[in-house]
């Protein structure tokens, strides 16, 4: 309860938040568990905001990583409290990050505590939330050549996670000279240009209903927003169109992203995010640590599938429950905090119990 108190307290709201003096706190804090190496990195975001960061500790020849991300969503409206002060009220703890995934991070700190840490790492990692740009920085900088399976902590409410989807996100912005809606017949229509790729992109959706297995049918295409500078009467100068779909486990999101470019040849397309699906390498490699916990297919993506890409085996397993995440008044089981606490101890120490 204290790692959480504290690090609930820091604000690392993505976008808005300092990462940083949340990585020099868990710095300081994995310092006292005497690790070989302790490695800290700050990387800057390409989309504008404040820089982001890691900490990485390593105990050993790591074959083992366990990976928990430090950002948490926007606290958002609807809050009856302090989203950053931790109040705990009948088995559980609310607050800002408890359920995703702060509430991970505080057990692996107490595990530490318990049991010596044996051919092991442990990350902290930033920009979870929107753009997932710290991960590729730590994969591409070599310090986890050697591990060979993850555990990537997100809210499974104790559960394995074994597969999940994909996620493509990209806007696309048409522009013409603009005018008065009379002349609308000879003139771009840069509103009319983005409805139709949207209504291309839904028919595209529904002839693929059926791709995929169970329970991972369909592209999961969203439209999400149409936007223009025009009025009933007037001709916009431009458009834009925001899209998302999560192409299941076996799938590729480059060749959903190339299937949607080639729907446009006036559209000026941006890729926001593109991340590829995940489904576990091996996940009888884990059953010296999780045992008989139960297995379960995930409906939202997480930074395993990245741990995935670079070779690793990874499965997905935390404390906090999705329905709680990313809501007012968020919390986690104080019973799911020390039921993790345990299974991560396990991992720390080589899968002895």
């Amino acid at each position: 309860m204290d790692h959480l108190e504290s690090l609930v307290a820091f604000d690392t709201r993505n976008g808005s938040g300092d990462e940083m003096i949340c990585v020099r706190y868990l710095e300081e804090t994995l310092k006292a568990s005497n690790p070989d190496a302790l490695h800290v990195g700050q990387v800057a975001r390409s989309r504008g905001k404040s820089d982001s960061g890691y900490v990485l500790a390593i105990w050993g020849q790591p074959d083992t990583l366990l990976n928990v991300h430090i950002d948490t969503v926007p606290s958002g409206a609807g809050w009856t409290a302090d989203p950053l002060d931790l109040r705990r009220e009948a088995g559980r703890v609310i607050g800002l990050g408890t359920s995703d995934i702060k509430g991970a991070a505080a057990c692996i700190l107490a595990a530490l505590e318990t049991v010596t840490p044996r051919n092991v790492a442990v990350l902290f990692s930033g920009d979870e939330e929107h753009g997932s740009e710290v991960m590729p920085a730590v994969i591409q900088s070599g310090r986890l050549k050697d591990v060979k399976q993850a555990i990537v902590c997100e809210p499974t409410s104790c559960r394995v996670g074994r597969a999940h989807r994909g996620m493509l996100a990209i806007s696309a912005e048409f522009a013409g000279p603009g005018g008065h809606s009379s002349l609308a017949d000879t003139t771009p229509r840069p509103l009319l240009e983005a409805a139709r790729l949207a209504a291309k992109v839904g028919n595209y959706a529904d002839e693929h209903l059926d791709f995929g297995a169970a329970p991972f049918q369909g592209l999961c295409v969203n439209i999400g927003e149409i936007e223009s500078d025009g009025a009933y009467n007037v001709i916009p100068t431009t458009a834009k169109l925001w899209l998302s779909l999560r192409p299941p486990p076996g799938d590729h999101v480059k060749a959903r992203e190339a299937a949607i470019y080639a729907m446009s040849d006036t559209a000026k397309f941006d890729r926001i995010v593109a991340f590829e699906p995940f489904a576990t390498r091996d996940i009888s490699a884990f059953d010296e640590i999780f045992g008989e916990t139960e297995i379960v297919d995930l409906p939202y993506w997480t930074e395993a599938a990245m741990l995935s890409q670079a070779g690793i085996n990874a499965v997905v397993y935390g404390p906090g429950n999705l329905e709680q995440a990313h809501k007012p008044n968020e919390y986690v089981e104080i019973a799911q905090l020390e039921e993790a606490a345990a299974l991560y101890a396990k991992a720390l120490s080589g899968g002895a119990p």
